[in-house]
Parts: structure tokens; C-alpha cells; sequence
């Protein structure tokens, strides 16, 4: 018998959330990862497989202990999972964990620096980044000293390898890593003409409005969109 789910399990919105950062243009092959906090046991995450963000369904998302022990699910998942566990339990006020491989994201990845105030959207991140890099000998998602590297901020640019994304809820992540993949092209874009930044006292000013207003907005203007176009995802529903 064919599973059925509801919107409001967190395999179903794994699978939500994957499919908008698709259309978003932050797509990362068959890698990156979407994962949610259980919210039933905060000792467990629900998280994505391999496999393009486009297409994943909620039968695709596996759940996790934080000792890394299948709970749930039957699809292969990256190895690179296990940082989700520690951001997990580093943050205790962390409900979402985002991984990217957006393509102006990690072009900036490579630079060491933070994606810098030249979009609007940029003002979610002033001064919410940081940034991780392995040493190429030992393991490259340390997520102890990843989640160590990012401390109290949501943003962790990954050197050569793209952003993680930790937030309180998976909408916040979502609409993050989108802004943070358009923040980080006009950052590259204004560069070649000469841009400048926004000043700082406007990021300031402006981030709290962009979480009140731009977050939930763009997670229903793309949820709504997802009604529209995804029918196999809705599909998957009870009743």
C-alpha cells in the first residue's frame, strides 16, 4: 500500500522546500540537503537524499537520529548528513538546516569573503555570516566545528563548497537560501561595474522588516506556486 502523507509532516515539507529552492535557482545537482528538526523528538531530523531537488517526494526524506541511526525511511543519503546532527545539537534553537550548492554562492565561497550589501534581500545577512573551511586532510563536514564556526548566526559559507543555512524554522531557511543565492549574484555583478555597498544603517534598519514581511511572504507566494505546478508532490497526500 502507498504511503500518504499530510502538509504538515516533515517529510512532505522537506520535500516542499526542495522543490521551491529548485525553481529558486539554487538547485545543487544531487547534492545538498534540506533537513527539519522533528517536531516530536527533539533528538531526531528528517533529511533529504540524494537525488535532484526538483523531484523529491516525501517518501525520498529519511529520519535521523543524532547518532546518526535510521529512524525512519529507506533512501540513500549522503554521508555529509552528519552535520546536520551537529548544528542540531549545537543550536537547540535550530528547527532547519540548509545546505547549497547555488552557483553564485559557491562562486563567493571561494573568496572568503561575506556576500556583501549590494541587493536588498542582502540585509537578512548583516552580520549573520561566518565562515568554515577543511584543511583537505581531515573530515570535511566536521559538524561540531562547523556549528562552532558559526555560533549564534544563521549563514556559514562553506570555502569552495557552497553555504549552510541554520534557522529557526524551515521557511526562514528556505527563503535564505534563496535571498542569499540572489544576494551573492548581485554581489558578483556589481563588482564587475563598480557597485557599492548599501549603507550599513539601512541593512540594520532594514533586516527586521525583511524577517517580519519578505520571509513568510515568499514561502507562500512559492508554496502557492508549488500547488499549481507540482501535482505528483500533492499527490502524496492523505484524503
Amino acid at each position: 500500500m502507498t504511503k500518504t502523507w499530510t502538509e504538515e509532516h516533515p517529510a512532505f515539507q522537506v520535500a516542499a522546500s526542495r522543490r521551491i529552492l529548485a525553481r529558486e535557482g539554487c538547485e545543487s545537482r544531487v547534492a545538498g540537503h534540506v533537513s527539519v528538526r522533528d517536531p516530536e523528538r527533539a533528538d531526531a531530523f528528517w533529511v533529504s537524499p540524494f537525488g535532484y531537488f526538483s523531484e523529491t517526494l516525501p517518501s525520498d526524506v529519511n529520519s535521523y537520529d543524532m547518532g546518526l541511526n535510521l529512524l525512519d525511511g529507506d533512501t540513500p543519503a549522503s554521508p555529509a548528513v552528519r552535520f546536520h546532527a551537529g548544528f542540531y545539537e549545537a543550536r537547540p534553537d535550530a528547527n532547519s538546516v540548509i545546505h547549497t550548492h547555488s552557483q553564485y554562492v559557491e562562486v563567493l565561497s571561494t573568496t572568503g569573503q561575506d556576500v556583501g550589501l549590494y541587493s536588498a534581500d542582502a540585509c537578512l545577512f548583516y552580520k549573520e555570516q561566518a565562515h568554515y573551511a577543511d584543511n583537505g586532510i581531515d573530515q570535511p563536514v566536521d559538524g561540531p566545528k562547523m556549528a562552532e564556526a558559526l555560533g549564534d548566526r544563521s549563514v556559514v559559507l562553506i570555502g569552495n563548497h557552497g553555504a549552510c543555512f541554520v534557522c529557526p524554522s524551515l521557511e526562514e531557511a528556505t527563503i535564505k537560501a534563496i535571498a542569499y543565492e540572489t544576494s551573492a549574484r548581485a554581489h558578483y555583478e556589481a563588482k564587475v561595474v563598480g557597485g557599492h555597498e548599501m549603507p550599513e544603517a539601512e541593512a540594520a534598519r532594514s533586516k527586521k522588516a525583511y524577517h517580519k514581511y519578505f520571509i513568510p511572504m515568499m514561502w507562500e507566494a512559492n508554496y502557492r506556486r508549488l500547488r499549481r505546478t507540482d501535482a505528483d508532490l500533492f499527490e502524496t497526500l492523505a484524503g
